[in-house]
């Protein structure tokens, strides 16, 4: 544009100087000369005019080239924001999921704490258990034997029972014919009776010594039960 006002300015010039040429009839060879400047710098103008029309499309083409660039920019900022949001988004959620992470490791760790700990319980139990067992198995021996002990003081009782009344049997008997003979045979009912007191005192204490062992058995089975219960 520059170029086109000299170029103008230049060709008004030389147009008022043919004027001024034409004028003067003295000097007509200077006029050619002035007319053949005047066609060049309208070449040159037109030149120009060619010129400045392919650069306004050129710059045309660029201000559309700039503002697609522009609307690209505009979208590649907007696509930049969404992905430093997202950026940020994932980096709380990378900080989250480490946070999570520890408290995982710290639960996982007091987990692991707890199970050891029971761990450790169900391995005393298990030998409290066995321990148990071997003591019940010891008392289930010992209530065996003491129950065998009361079968057996049972049956000595019974025995004893049965010896204490043939026992009886035999001193009614003896009694009956100690009142037929009492008169002939004084002195052998005095030794008789004697005899038969004896008998009396020894079948008492030893029935009173049976009567207190199966007590005392039967406490024992009581005492057995109880403990096993």
């Amino acid at each position: 544009q520059q170029k086109k006002e000299d170029l103008q300015g230049k060709l008004k010039l030389r147009e008022h100087l043919s004027q001024t040429a034409g004028k003067s009839e003295a000097t007509p060879a200077p006029s050619k000369n002035i007319d053949l400047e005047m066609k060049q710098l309208q070449c040159k103008l037109k030149n120009s005019n060619n010129e400045i029309t392919k650069q306004s499309t050129t710059i045309k083409s660029l201000k559309n080239e700039v503002q697609e660039k522009g609307e690209q920019i505009q979208e590649l900022q907007a696509k930049i924001s969404r992905l430093e949001r997202d950026l940020n988004m994932k980096r709380h959620l990378i900080e989250d999921l480490r946070s999570r992470l520890k408290a995982n490791q710290e639960n996982e760790k007091a987990c692991n704490e707890t199970l050891e700990s029971l761990e450790r319980k169900v391995k005393a139990l298990n030998e409290d258990c066995s321990n148990k067992k071997t003591s019940i198995d010891s008392l289930k021996q010992r209530l065996n034997v003491a129950t065998k002990e009361k079968s057996h003081y049972e049956q000595m009782y019974h025995k004893t029972k049965d010896e204490l009344e043939k026992k009886d049997l035999k001193l009614s008997n003896l009694e009956s014919k100690m009142i037929e003979t009492e008169c002939a045979m004084t002195e052998l009912e005095t030794a008789a009776s004697e005899q038969l007191h004896g008998l009396a005192k020894q079948s008492g204490q030893a029935l009173e010594t049976v009567q207190k062992k199966l007590l005392l058995a039967n406490d024992r089975v009581e005492e057995f039960m109880t403990f096993v219960k």
